[in-house]
């Protein structure tokens, strides 16, 4: 039956069936293969694209607790500028108090003075540190020191219950009370109350003991505000970001009308305080979702995103399917015209409309394209330079902040080699760094770029071996560090400025001093030589040559304590400073305060030397200038730091005035020096307030 079936079938289509059959084939097996690759393609560029998206968003909140903290920083000179302008009253009556340990709960009863600002009692008392809040957005507290630790006696931190948390103390096993008990200020994340802060804590001084601590600080994680961040940013069609802890607890949850849900157990892996990528498949369920995720250890927080593989491949699959479909029945209907007709028509006709139909399937590839545009967003978004080259130094890709900051467009870099882009004394240096990276996968080093334009930009290049497009090759980040080049070179032209001036000093003192005294002993001299002893005796020419000589050898001495004290070298930089303290009080021009019995280096160094001629520019500068009454000096070390605090109380300055004036030469001498030796410098002066000088200088290791 079939046969005869078969038989009837004009001879037309049993020329044409073997060859549909053939083109069926093809044609469906070339759709798999283009599926199969495209899904590896689409997948890899998924992952890159997750990776890349979870790690912006860690960058923005590593970016987040940055400004956090130089918020506290400024915000904690804010709240010392207004406790301070009031003239804090720290001596009172006693009161007994009930007081709780924030961290135990447990509570007893203990004494505290009666502190007062602007003449109202600070216990319990708002006005200050909600001033402070309205100024600067932080929570405020004024701390005293209590036995077990330091007390809050005004402050507008709610505890759980949402009241204020006065009469609640840290403990003096917190590091913020030991970090505040050495004198130092605190700057970091802190646990207030109930929750985690980023703070800034100082020591309150009252006669040079540590008796409280003054507190600025925000919420470490604003959930709304993290929420309205990460709410903005979309991924795919399927996708979402969320937040979760250390547990495994959401903190920002997934949408509420998202279809993809996600069951918390299954979170588990990525639990590790890393980041990476790994493939979710919910029970009973065929398909599977990617999820890339990060750590931020700052936070203790994860940041995740999820889509569903099925619903971002279902639109490539789709249009593969239709294109090849497509292509298939005009390849059949093709093939059938050309059957029908091949006794009118010619076989090339045929053949010609064949080719054009395997031309169409090349748009199935398009659709490949989408996926890259995301990955190059994130690429050319960065303010860094960011290059891929080979081993040969040819330029692969570039991303946009290299073409904006160099000149050139993207087509021109990708004509150039890495040496082009490098100013003389670095281009021969470029094959020897190619073949460190290629040795040892990851090198940093400085190096020159020159601009289509001419200018020479010094840049820091971390560069690392990477898998692009199949090979392997170098991705190189640059970042410009020209301000950074001329911070060093300013601290450098202050230093030979300083040390030429000394020079000129020394000079000025053998000639103007030593000098003439040396030159009469010669007179003297020859007249002994010449026995010229007609109008002085020679027992006169040798007792002034002898008074001569001693005046010479204590002005050598004098010249040489000009350079570097005796007193500094023998006995350290405390005692240095307590005798020029001394002189300046006999001259009674001021009356100066030193307090040192906390001081203990014993070392010898730079250090002391920079500090001991700082302190004399600093008096120096109160005696010109300030038309001070008092000047309170107070030296401190902890271990192998040096804590030097300066108070006068005179008339006081503009400080960024001052900074950028010809008259603060001498405030930017000082500031530079203790910069020279890598410490830390601030100044705190308003017209009116005197000025008020902390330094702190880590010693370094001498060989």
């Amino acid at each position: 039956m079939i046969k005869s079936i078969f038989r009837k079938i004009p001879i037309r289509f049993e020329l044409f069936l073997p060859i549909l059959a053939a083109v069926l084939i093809s044609i469906f097996v070339l759709t798999i293969l283009i599926i199969n690759k495209s899904r590896e393609n689409f997948r890899e560029n998924i992952e890159k694209d997750l990776s890349m998206q979870v790690n912006t968003i860690v960058k923005m909140l590593r970016r987040e607790k940055a400004l956090k903290l130089e918020n506290a920083v400024n915000d904690l000179k804010v709240a010392h500028y207004i406790f301070y302008r009031n003239f804090p009253e720290l001596d009172g009556e006693n009161i007994l108090v009930s007081v709780e340990n924030q961290e135990s709960g447990l509570k007893h009863q203990t004494l505290i003075k009666n502190w007062k600002w602007n003449s109202r009692p600070l216990l319990k008392d708002s006005v200050l540190v909600d001033t402070i809040r309205s100024l600067t957005g932080s929570t405020a507290t004024v701390f005293q020191r209590i036995d077990s630790g330091f007390l809050r006696i005004s402050t507008n931190v709610r505890s759980a219950e949402g009241t204020r948390a006065h009469l609640t103390y840290i403990p003096l096993t917190s590091p913020v009370a030991q970090e505040i008990l050495s004198g130092r200020n605190y700057l970091g994340r802190a646990y207030v109350v109930n929750d985690w802060y980023i703070t800034a804590y100082e020591p309150i001084f009252d006669k040079g003991e540590i008796t409280g601590m003054l507190y600025v600080g925000k919420r470490e994680k604003d959930m709304k505000e993290l929420q309205l961040l990460i709410s903005s940013i979309k991924t795919g069609k399927s996708g979402f970001f969320f937040l979760i802890d250390e547990n495994g607890e959401f903190l920002i949850n997934p949408p509420d009308n998202q279809n993809l849900k996600i069951n918390p157990d299954a979170l588990a892996p990525i639990l590790t305080r890393g980041k990476g990528i790994f493939y979710y498949r919910e029970k009973n369920k065929q398909y599977q979702h990617i999820l890339a995720y990060e750590y931020f250890p700052d936070f203790k927080i994860y940041a995740a995103a999820l889509i569903d593989e099925k619903v971002e491949e279902k639109e490539l699959t789709g249009k593969i399917i239709f294109f090849s479909s497509i292509t298939g029945l005009f390849v059949v209907m093709v093939i059938t015209l050309s059957i029908y007709t091949l006794t009118r028509k010619r076989i090339y006709q045929y053949l010609k409309k064949l080719e054009e139909s395997d031309q169409k399937l090349k748009t199935a590839s398009e659709a490949l394209k989408e996926s890259e545009k995301q990955f190059q967003t994130l690429f050319n978004n960065t303010s860094d330079d960011i290059f891929v080259i080979d081993f040969e130094g040819k330029f692969l890709e570039v991303n946009d902040s290299a073409c904006n900051n160099l000149g050139y467009s993207r087509e021109e870099m990708l004509k150039k080699r890495f040496s082009d882009i490098k100013t003389p004394p670095y281009v021969n240096s470029v094959r020897e760094n190619l073949e460190i990276i290629k040795q040892r996968g990851v090198y940093q080093y400085e190096s020159e770029h020159l601009s289509k334009d001419g200018r020479v930009i010094p840049v820091e290049m971390k560069s690392r071996k990477i898998f692009f497009r199949g090979r392997e090759v170098i991705l190189t980040i640059a970042r410009d560090i020209t301000d950074r080049k001329k911070a060093e070179q300013k601290i450098i032209s202050t230093i030979v400025e300083t040390e030429e001036r000394e020079r000129k000093r020394f000079a000025a003192d053998l000639h103007d001093v030593l000098a003439p005294i040396l030159t009469t002993i010669k007179l003297f001299t020859d007249l002994i030589i010449k026995g010229e002893t007609k109008k002085i005796s020679q027992e006169e020419i040798i007792r002034n040559i002898d008074e001569l000589v001693d005046q010479a050898i204590t002005t050598t001495k004098e010249i040489s304590n000009n350079i570097r004290p005796n007193v500094l070298q023998d006995f350290g930089l405390a005692v240095a400073i307590r005798d020029f303290c001394a002189y300046i009080n006999k001259t009674r021009s001021v009356k100066i305060q030193l307090l040192t019995q906390n001081y203990t280096i014993t070392k010898r160094g730079i250090e002391e030397t920079i500090l001991y001629q700082t302190v004399k520019e600093l008096i120096n500068n109160t005696l010109k200038h300030a038309q001070a009454e008092n000047i309170t000096i107070d030296l401190k070390s902890y271990k192998d730091q040096i804590i030097l605090y300066y108070r006068d109380d005179g008339k006081g300055f503009e400080i960024e005035k001052t900074f950028q004036e010809k008259s603060g030469l001498g405030i930017n001498n000082i500031y530079n020096k203790i910069k020279s030796i890598k410490g830390n410098i601030d100044f705190n002066s308003s017209p009116g307030n005197g000025m008020f000088v902390l330094i702190t200088v880590k010693l370094t290791e001498q060989e």
